[in-house]
């Protein structure tokens, strides 16, 4: 039973590195944007930390545990997961700077030597105290690095997403304050189980499969949740935009209203910029709604950005 468990979360683990890796890839081809490329480094470190450091200790245990004791086995897995420590730690820091750089800010080179010297310090003193030290074990020695990283660098990114409103960045607000709240809840998830883990296969497998739905939620909810719609030239998503009304038979001022929908604004702010009442707005919404087959503002704004990435 718990071989296939294994090989379960494994062929998700992969599927979710390759989906969102290529999705990562297919936005910075699309938009040519600095955060995109970010987007895409982080993915690559992020992902090369979980298939070396997490999954490398399960093919070691089982491709070694029948030829080697078990003080051995514990060594070698401890090992394994010391060495992934700079994919972590540069995966990290493109963390930071696509958070940066969505909510509208450059990450600055002073930054990037200090936080590069502080961790070598670090993955170096770890190093010492567990040559010097034999009894302290490598894995929890890793464990808590990574829970406290994992905490700090979670609350700074959300900090910058909530500090977007004030900048002009690659998202809007809303998308970054959604971001916000997935990666907070996805950092609490995988902390609390590695609090919890002891060597547990059941505990490792749920943190694992946590770590790696992280990895893809950035891409994902940014390619068919975020309004992408600013990131196109204003000619090309005019011409786009138009194709897509005239598609669906769009009234003009039906036109209206969904050009400020993917803008974010509410019923009220619609009737109070078109000077028309709020039913008004709900009637012309309704049939929107009933002429593109949708039944939310979600699903409306990402046909539209997707009629916006088939002009591309």
């Amino acid at each position: 039973m718990i071989n296939y468990l294994i090989a379960t979360i494994f062929v998700l683990s992969i599927a979710i590195t390759s989906g969102s890796i290529l999705i990562s890839s297919h936005l910075r081809t699309t938009y040519k944007t600095d955060f995109f490329s970010t987007l895409l480094f982080f993915q690559v470190f992020y992902f090369t930390f979980g298939v070396y450091a997490i999954w490398g200790q399960v093919i070691v245990i089982s491709f070694l545990s029948p030829f080697v004791t078990q003080e051995l086995l514990v060594k070698i897995t401890d090992i394994t997961v010391f060495l992934g420590l700079p994919f972590l730690v540069f995966s990290l820091l493109m963390f930071v700077r696509l958070c940066r750089e969505l909510s509208g800010r450059k990450i600055s080179n002073s930054f990037i030597c200090l936080y590069l010297l502080i961790n070598v310090a670090l993955i170096l003193g770890i190093g010492y105290v567990l040559r010097k030290y034999p009894d302290v074990k490598a894995l929890t020695v890793v464990k808590y690095y990574f829970i406290l990283l994992n905490f700090l660098f979670t609350l700074l990114g959300s900090f910058y997403f909530l500090l977007g409103r004030k900048r002009q960045g690659g998202l809007r607000y809303p998308d970054l304050k959604s971001l916000s709240v997935g990666l907070l809840s996805m950092m609490v998830l995988q902390n609390i189980v590695l609090l919890f883990y002891d060597r547990s296969i059941y505990l490792a497998l749920i943190f694992t499969f946590i770590y790696f739905v992280n990895g893809g939620f950035m891409p994902i909810y940014i390619r068919y949740k975020s309004d992408l719609s600013k990131l196109l030239p204003e000619n090309e998503m005019s011409e786009s935009f138009e194709q897509f009304c005239k598609t669906f038979e769009i009234s003009p001022r039906e036109t209206e209203i969904v050009n400020e929908i993917c803008k974010g604004l509410s019923n009220q702010q619609i009737a109070d910029r078109l000077f028309i009442s709020l039913q008004t707005v709900k009637d012309h919404t309704h049939r929107i709604y009933s002429k593109t087959n949708c039944t939310s503002r979600s699903q409306l704004i990402r046909m539209v950005n997707e009629t916006l990435l088939g002009k591309q």
